[in-house]
C-alpha cells in the first residue's frame, strides 16, 4: 500500500517544475491527483506520465486566483475522486511587470501579484476545507486507543482529516532588492499558513508551508542553457552548505512528508528546503564568492541578461 492510497489531492501549478514534481510524487504513493494549471499542454503531459507509471491523475485548466476556478477545482476533485484530503498550493507565474520597488511597480501589477501569491491560497482553503471536512478521516487511518501520552480523557480530537501545504520561498524569509511583489507575497504566505493552522487544527486539518531555495526546474534549465555556463552554475552551488542546488524532487519529498499521517503533530510551520542557504552568515559567502569570481572571470549565470546593470548596487 502507498501511504496516500484512497486519498484525493489537488496540486495547483502542477504541470511543471515544483508542482509537477509534487504531483508525480503524491500520485506515486497512491493518491488520486487533480492538477490545476494554466498550461494545458504541460498539464496533459504530466498526467499522461503519471498514468503511464500506474498512477491516477486528471487535469483542469484554470487560473486559481479566480474564485470560480477555485470552487470548480474542488468540485472536480470531489466528483472525480469522491473525496478531498490533500491540497498543495503552488501556482504562481510572475511577469516582467512584477519586478521593482514600491515606487516602481504599478498598482495593477501589485494587485494581480497578490491575488495569485496570496489570494489564491485563501480561495483554495475557502473551498477546500469544507470539502475535507465532508470527506472525513483518511480512509486508511487506524485510530489508536485514546490513552497514555499524558492525562488524555474525553472525546479524542479529529486527526488526519486533511493536509494543506502552501508554497512560500526563501524569499519569504530573506529579501532581494526590487522584488516587492514576490517578497511581500511569499512572506504573506507564511502568515496566512500560520493563521490557517490555528483555525483548522481543531478540524483535524494541518497547514504548513515550504520555503524552497534555488530549484532548477524545466524553465530554470532552459534559462541556464540560454544564458549561464558551468562556472556560473558552480557559483550558485557554492552558496549552499550541501554544495548543490535543488531539484523539484527535493521539494516533493518534503511535501509528501507533510501530507502524510506521520506529520499529524506538525502544523503552522515553515520548512526551508534550501540546502542550508538561509542559515549562513553573509560575510563568508561574499568573500568566497569574490574569490571564486576572481578565479573564474568568464562565468555566466541565468541572471546575466542585462549587461552593465548596476541598479542593485
Amino acid at each position: 500500500m502507498g501511504r496516500f492510497d484512497g486519498r484525493g489531492a489537488i496540486i495547483t501549478g502542477g504541470a511543471l517544475g515544483i508542482g509537477g514534481g509534487c504531483a508525480r510524487r503524491i500520485a506515486a504513493e497512491g493518491a488520486r491527483v487533480l492538477i490545476v494549471d494554466i498550461n494545458e499542454e504541460a498539464a496533459d503531459g504530466n498526467v499522461k506520465g503519471i498514468r503511464d507509471a500506474g498512477g491516477v491523475a486528471e487535469f483542469m485548466v484554470g487560473d486559481v486566483a479566480q474564485e470560480s476556478v477555485a470552487a470548480e477545482m474542488v468540485e472536480t476533485a470531489i466528483s472525480s475522486f469522491g473525496r478531498l484530503d490533500l491540497l498543495v498550493q503552488n501556482a504562481y507565474g510572475g511577469g516582467a511587470d512584477s519586478a521593482g520597488s514600491a515606487v516602481e511597480i504599478k498598482p495593477e501589477s501589485w494587485h494581480r501579484g497578490m491575488d495569485l501569491l496570496v489570494g489564491a491560497l485563501y480561495l483554495g482553503a475557502k473551498f477546500g476545507v469544507p470539502a475535507m471536512e465532508e470527506s472525513g478521516v483518511d480512509p486508511n487511518f487506524e485510530e489508536t486507543p485514546w490513552e497514555g501520552g499524558g492525562r488524555r480523557h474525553g472525546v479524542p480530537p479529529a486527526q488526519n482529516v486533511g493536509r494543506i501545504v502552501n508554497m512560500s520561498s526563501v524569499h519569504g524569509i530573506l529579501n532581494a532588492p526590487r522584488s516587492m511583489i514576490y517578497e511581500a507575497g511569499k512572506a504573506a504566505v507564511i502568515g496566512l499558513t500560520r493563521q490557517m493552522a490555528v483555525d483548522f487544527g481543531p478540524l483535524g486539518i494541518t497547514v504548513n508551508a515550504i520555503a524552497p531555495g534555488h530549484i532548477v526546474t524545466e524553465r530554470g534549465e532552459s534559462m541556464w542553457d540560454e544564458v549561464g555556463n558551468d562556472a556560473g552554475f558552480r557559483l550558485f552551488e557554492l552558496h549552499y552548505p550541501v554544495r548543490r542546488t535543488g531539484i523539484p524532487e527535493d521539494i516533493a519529498n518534503a511535501v509528501a512528508f507533510l501530507c502524510s499521517n506521520e506529520a499529524s503533530f506538525i502544523t503552522g510551520q515553515v520548512l526551508a528546503v534550501d540546502g542550508g542557504m538561509t542559515i549562513q552568515l553573509q560575510e563568508n559567502i561574499v568573500m568566497d564568492t569574490k574569490n571564486y569570481i576572481a578565479a573564474n572571470p568568464d562565468l555566466r549565470t541565468h541572471f546575466d541578461n542585462t549587461e552593465g546593470d548596476t541598479s542593485r548596487w
